[in-house]
């Protein structure tokens, strides 16, 4: 009972709040896009991204600019880069992304060492501060949120339609590169944005997990898209929740609990085909 009255105090804390507020926002941002990710098999952008973000933020710190702008711009490059060299090369997508995040996390590592720090917490950066977002990055967020949503909703058909048969989209005179490129370009978005709630390291997850666990209970592409941001906002507050309740990581908590979620999916998909069998 003092646990419940103890979290109820909390939330009329404005810190808290605002935490919750910009949760949900990526939350729906993140499983929306998560969709798209995980059909197309391009799972592993996520990690590619947030890596480029780091080397984008340290470069940020090292040129005394407004690092998030300038990760914003590297990670947008890099976005870019990734579809390039998928589309234009044979290099396979999960080795594309792999020279991204080795070049965008080396190159982070060289500036923080030649600058000798920025003074900075690395930590909020590599795991998240959720706690400590303001209104700004709520505005920020829910500014990308609806332009990002509003995009997907007017590209929805054509979006779909290269996610399931990119072959079929290019025969019926889509310009399916376009849509490549978009997807990239907005994950990589997603991510900036993003990095308040569960860090640099973490938020990958936010783009994989919603997605990969709807599609184990969905029975079709209409319920993955329902389901896929319910999944999403189930995750961020059960796992803010449970960070308050045991004072642990936001961002990790977040993480596992939608891992914890996965695992669920996963066992009752199992027991429901087993009980087919018996039958």
């Amino acid at each position: 009972m003092m646990i419940i009255l103890d979290i109820l105090s909390l939330l009329q804390s404005g810190f808290i709040q605002r935490a919750f507020i910009i949760s949900i926002i990526i939350a729906i941002l993140s499983s929306v896009l998560s969709i798209f990710i995980v059909l197309k098999k391009i799972s592993l952008i996520g990690d590619g991204l947030a890596h480029t973000a780091f080397g984008g933020v340290a470069l940020g710190y090292y040129l005394n600019f407004i690092p998030l702008w300038v990760a914003g711009i590297i990670v947008v490059l890099g976005s870019l880069g990734i579809t390039k060299a998928i589309r234009s090369t044979k290099i396979s997508s999960d080795a594309a992304v792999a020279v991204f995040l080795q070049l965008g996390l080396a190159s982070g590592i060289v500036l923080i060492s030649v600058a000798r720090g920025f003074g900075v917490s690395l930590e909020s950066l590599l795991f998240g501060s959720v706690l400590l977002v303001d209104y700004s990055q709520i505005l920020t967020a829910a500014v990308v949120a609806v332009i990002t949503l509003g995009v997907i909703f007017v590209f929805f058909k054509e979006i779909v339609f290269v996610t399931f048969d990119e072959t079929q989209a290019q025969a019926a005179g889509i310009r399916t590169w376009f849509f490549d490129y978009l997807i990239s370009v907005l994950s990589g978005i997603v991510v900036i944005v993003a990095i308040p709630i569960v860090g640099i390291l973490l938020i990958s997850s936010l783009l994989v997990l919603p997605a990969l666990t709807s599609t184990q209970i969905a029975k079709s592409f209409r319920q993955t898209v329902i389901l896929s941001p319910i999944i999403g906002l189930l995750t961020v507050t059960v796992g803010l929740l449970i960070s308050l309740i045991i004072n642990s990581a936001p961002g990790g908590t977040i993480v596992l609990t939608g891992i914890a979620i996965l695992a669920i999916a996963f066992a009752a998909k199992r027991t429901q085909g087993s009980m087919k069998k018996s039958e």
